[in-house]
């Protein structure tokens, strides 16, 4: 690789490919330092130590997606992540990067309904991701929590979304941009071409940063806020959590189906789910999700 990294902010660039920076959840605030000082920035700890350019804008993030005959997705890409069988006997905070992983996951099954799966939060102190949706794929599974964790951080919008059901759509793609379950996608540049201002040869490696571009404040004012309205008149520019373009999950339909059934159920019983214990997010840069998330019912 030829040195064209430039002058560069090492001690967020670094961090960020490391597990440690994610063990109290995603580190937005070292994301919006980095891209508002260089938004496509080398990072040598990306692609197990043979680096990669990280893109951290949405405007930049979304042109790589709507690209592919610029921007190749790589082979082996992991756009769902392992599914539960898959997982299990790996440690809960394993941080294999998300371009090393195996095959797709496209098999979303949901064999229970959302009303058993509340059920389950209902009855006493669970773990909502060991007790209540561990059988389900990985993404699918930190999809779901991170719906029930929009709600367990945001008792206004919990309440203002159990006054007016017809925000939960627009309630659904808050939760997919503020949340964001695949944290970045790898590609490939095929051919010499620039991003963000920085020119990329062909053959390099990219990470496009589907967290950062999702909390983009040039694309969602007041990124960090839940706001189940944001989408609601279809002002908003897309979110990039399912990736955009022909590229896309395949599973994305019905993920959203998954997620809208759940927080429905979460919203019609009565009471409201809270906090039962310290929850522990997952220690990786690729996935974003809890290793445990104890909830209880209360009300």
């Amino acid at each position: 690789m030829p040195q064209r990294r430039g002058a560069l902010p090492v001690s967020d660039a670094e961090a960020l490919c490391s597990p440690d920076a994610y063990a109290r959840g995603v580190p937005y605030e070292r994301l919006d330092r980095l891209r508002a000082r260089t938004p496509v920035v080398w990072m040598n700890g990306l692609r197990g130590g043979r680096g990669a350019w990280a893109v951290l804008r949405h405007a930049d993030v979304r042109y790589a997606l709507e690209h592919p005959e610029l921007f190749a997705p790589e082979f082996g890409e992991m756009l769902h992540g392992p599914t539960a069988g898959e997982e299990r006997g790996r440690p809960a905070h394993d941080d294999a990067p998300a371009d090393a992983e195996g095959p797709a996951a496209l098999d979303l099954r949901f064999d229970m309904d959302p009303p058993e799966l509340v059920g389950r939060v209902a009855a006493g102190g669970v773990d909502f991701v060991t007790d209540v949706v561990a059988d389900l794929p990985e993404t699918l599974r930190n999809t779901l929590a991170g719906g029930l964790w929009a709600l367990l951080r945001n008792p206004a919008a919990h309440d203002l979304l159990r006054g007016d059901a017809a925000l939960l759509d627009a309630a659904v793609e808050e939760v997919l941009r503020w949340w964001t379950p695949v944290l970045r996608v790898p590609r490939t540049v095929l051919r010499p071409t620039s991003l963000g201002g920085v020119p990329l040869l062909a053959g390099e490696h990219v990470a496009l940063w589907l967290a950062a571009a999702d909390h983009d404040a040039a694309a969602f004012p007041d990124p960090g806020r839940f706001l189940p309205e944001r989408f609601a008149d279809g002002t908003a520019p897309p979110h990039l959590a399912f990736g955009h373009g022909v590229r896309s999950c395949l599973g994305e339909r019905l993920a959203r189906v998954h997620l809208r059934a759940l927080m429905a159920a979460l919203l019609n019983r009565p009471g409201r789910p809270v906090l039962a214990g310290e929850p522990i997010p997952l220690r990786s840069s690729a996935r974003h999700g809890f290793a445990r998330l104890p909830v209880r019912w209360t009300g």
